[in-house]
């Protein structure tokens, strides 16, 4: 083991000890984790997994610290939010059959039930989490622009992969990613990241944190996050993945259309803010990036809007279409689709699972039953968020931080509609859309329990009845 692999270990386990007296610090800390795991993986001799691991067991244990310290939140949510309880009892009812077949068809079912169970309800683990860590606006606040600061910095890497500088833990892991578009090659960076997915992932993050904050802040620091977005959107373009080119779109679209239906008035400021962003980024590209530089990325890029549409039907419609024919009905057993199962399970066990999409996944893992019953949850669980947004308070930064999660969550679930590679096989990034989710649920409570004035109460009573 070398010095620096020892001092990771070290770092990690001091996170741990962290979360035992103060887990929100820990949460703060475990940004750091997520940013700093990649690069320390890439310098080691052998990129070992362990420190990939390492890094998301530390999430875990901050999220189970948050949970034991708040062991009434479950409670506490459900009673603001009752049709969440049904949700749960719906996914449970999908997974207890789907984990039958797992068992009972392959001589390590067991293990491959289990670690599907794992993957179905830890995101119940995160929301709760979430909506334990949020006591006031500024939390959120403080955690976005701590991920923006760390993930800006780790960005800068992307661009001297770009500019070939000699730099080490540069590039992919084990091997280098390309894509062909017509008779363009397409170079996909990575940075520090250890692919480019998981380097377009933050980099569309940042740019939706950036924007929330631009709209949000005073006047003096609205054009920093604005650079910071624009910086970020940079890096998206040179990850050359269309599905996280895709989720600052998903975002800035669902932001407008809940900000329209609840008649927000300030609405109109994120859209500036990314109108602006786009009209300087396309200025500078044009001044400081040359035409023969350029193409195969921008051309790459384009083919989001002229190819997406068909792309997406191919792979969601087709893909399930073909899972169909592939096992039936009844689906193959829960955790058959689930990353990381070859580490777990015997590999030459259970069907030749190829599916990419979320949606070919469920069907691949639950059947159709089991989708049925997840599709009444989800639609559960959209009536309990849309009751938490239309409850904010009204042309308020907390409804404008609200609707921007809500966004950020929409582009998330997009994006797992197209691969859920990035989220299933790393349990930090399905950590982080989680944690928003439960923010969500949280903040009209916080915002009520503020006594806000009669005009106010009289608006959100009026929402939660005719919800």
């Amino acid at each position: 083991m070398t010095a620096l692999e020892s001092i990771w270990y070290v770092f990690a386990a001091i996170i741990c000890l962290l979360a035992l007296s103060n887990w929100r610090a820990a949460l703060f800390a475990g940004v750091l984790i997520d940013v700093l795991r990649d690069p320390v993986r890439k310098l080691v001799p052998g990129e070992p997994v362990l420190i990939t691991v390492s890094g998301a067991a530390v999430w875990i244990g901050i999220i189970f610290v948050a949970l034991f310290s708040n062991a009434s939140a479950s409670h506490a949510l459900t009673r603001a939010y009752p049709k969440l309880r049904k949700a749960m009892h719906l996914v449970v009812l999908a997974i207890l059959p789907a984990a039958a077949v797992s068992i009972f068809s392959y001589s390590s079912g067991w293990k491959l039930a289990a670690i599907g169970i794992v993957s179905y309800m830890g995101p119940a683990f995160g929301v709760l989490a979430g909506f334990c860590f949020l006591r006031k606006e500024r939390d959120l606040t403080n955690l976005m622009k701590l991920y923006v600061f760390a993930n800006s910095l780790m960005l800068v890497s992307v661009m001297f992969e770009y500019l070939d500088v000699d730099i080490p833990a540069l590039g992919g892991i084990s091997y280098d990613w390309i894509r062909y578009n017509g008779n363009q090659t397409v170079s996909l960076m990575c940075g520090w990241y250890r692919s480019p997915d998981i380097m377009g992932l933050h980099a569309a993050h940042v740019i939706m944190f950036s924007l929330l904050l631009a709209a949000t802040s005073k006047t003096e620091t609205q054009f920093g996050w604005l650079g910071l977005a624009m910086w970020a959107g940079l890096c998206v373009l040179l990850s050359g993945r269309r599905k996280m080119i895709g989720i600052p779109m998903v975002f800035l679209a669902t932001f407008l259309f809940i900000g329209w239906n609840l008649g927000l008035r300030r609405m109109h400021r994120i859209a500036a803010f990314a109108v602006t962003g786009c009209l300087l980024g396309g200025f500078f590209a044009v001044i400081f990036w040359s035409t023969d530089q350029s193409d195969e990325y921008t051309d790459y890029a384009s083919t989001l809007f002229t190819q997406g549409f068909q792309r997406s039907n191919e792979v969601i419609l087709g893909s399930t279409l073909g899972t169909l024919q592939q096992v039936g009905i009844l689906g193959a057993g829960l955790g058959c689709a689930t990353q990381g199962r070859y580490h777990i399970a015997d590999a030459s066990e259970g069907p030749r699972t190829w599916q990419e999409d979320g949606v070919s996944r469920l069907f691949l893992e639950f059947g159709v039953p089991g989708v049925i019953l997840l599709s009444v949850a989800i639609v559960l669980l959209l009536k309990s968020l849309w009751k938490a947004i239309r409850t904010t308070v009204p042309d308020s930064t907390g409804q404008m931080l609200h609707i921007g999660l809500a966004g950020v969550v929409a582009g998330d679930a997009a994006s797992f509609a197209i691969s859920h590679q990035q989220f299933s096989g790393d349990p930090v990034n399905a950590i982080w859309v989680t944690l928003m989710v439960g923010m969500l649920f949280k903040m009209p409570l916080l915002q009520r329990s503020v006594k806000p004035s009669v005009s106010t109460q009289r608006r959100q009573s009026s929402a939660f009845v005719n919800r």
